[in-house]
């Protein structure tokens, strides 16, 4: 039993995988989630693997990644990304900005992995996020954030 699926034909974006990249990771760098939500297929499904369920389509996406941004500070330390037919893998560190209980300031640093799938319009259709679960764990609880 195979889990892979083979990838059809003519599926592939038709603008480069690179362009695409970057047209949508400036939403991430200048949180906007307008213009992320904007990114995505009507229908299109982000899912950050931290026990949280997935969000479906732009506008639940939009109010999602308003909340994310309301709620935490985080900037970016850009890794690897791999580019696929019609996807592309980003390995990354979210750098973080919080606060102990009592106050003093303190910067963690997660890793991250991305992978998004996107379709012939260039449009996200699938984003999986994963972090590392030990380095998010320990930078939260330092923080008293409940997750």
């Amino acid at each position: 039993m195979s889990l892979a699926t083979p990838v059809e034909q003519n599926t592939a974006p038709s603008q480069s995988l690179p362009d695409l990249f970057a047209r949508y990771h400036v939403g991430w760098e200048t949180r906007d989630p307008a213009l992320i939500a904007s990114l995505h297929a009507q229908d299109g499904v982000f899912h950050l693997h931290d026990g949280s369920e997935p969000v479906h389509g732009r506008e639940a996406l939009r109010r999602h990644c308003a909340g994310l941004f309301a709620r935490f500070e985080f900037g970016f330390e850009m890794g690897r990304r791999l580019y696929g037919a019609d996807h592309w893998v980003f390995e990354w560190t979210m750098v973080l900005a919080l606060r102990e209980p009592g106050g003093a300031a303190f910067t963690a640093r997660v890793e991250m992995i991305d992978l998004v799938t996107l379709n012939r319009a260039g449009e996200v259709t699938r984003k999986d996020v994963y972090m590392n679960g030990a380095q998010a764990q320990a930078a939260f609880a330092r923080a008293g954030v409940a997750r």
